[in-house]
């Protein structure tokens, strides 16, 4: 599933005349996201659960989390983007419609979702 996501990333940047690196750009904005989707969870298990976790914890889990992130897609989809980016080429024009706006649809509820439990649902320690 991520393999589309990159794919669609690096074309949806390739198209900007600046960005030299988009490959290498795609795989930490998958990165990105893929931490907004954990945040995402943890603040909706966080609000059912209750977990009390202080301040230098989560900073730390944090970091471990987005460097296990990092890794992961580094060995799982940026290693592997030619064979990534010639499996997506060949698809059916009406794939490639439907993979766009799954690509979209994703980058949008990801931002919306992680905002909404950002501001509804994380109670503010201070």
């Amino acid at each position: 599933m991520f393999s589309e996501l990159f794919y669609w990333t690096y074309k949806t940047l390739s198209q900007v005349k600046s960005n030299k690196t988009p490959a290498f750009n795609s795989y930490v904005l998958i990165s990105v996201f893929e931490g907004f989707n954990l945040g995402t969870l943890w603040g909706i298990l966080n609000y059912f659960l209750k977990v009390n976790v202080d301040k230098g914890t989560a900073v730390y889990l944090g970091l471990i989390f987005s460097v296990g992130l990092f890794f992961m897609n580094y060995f799982l989809l940026y290693s592997k983007r030619e064979c990534i980016f010639h499996r997506y080429d060949q698809a059916l024009s009406q794939r490639k419609v439907k993979g766009r706006i799954f690509f979209w649809l994703y980058v949008v509820l990801t931002f919306v979702l992680f905002a909404i439990v950002a501001e509804y649902l994380v109670t503010p320690h201070y």
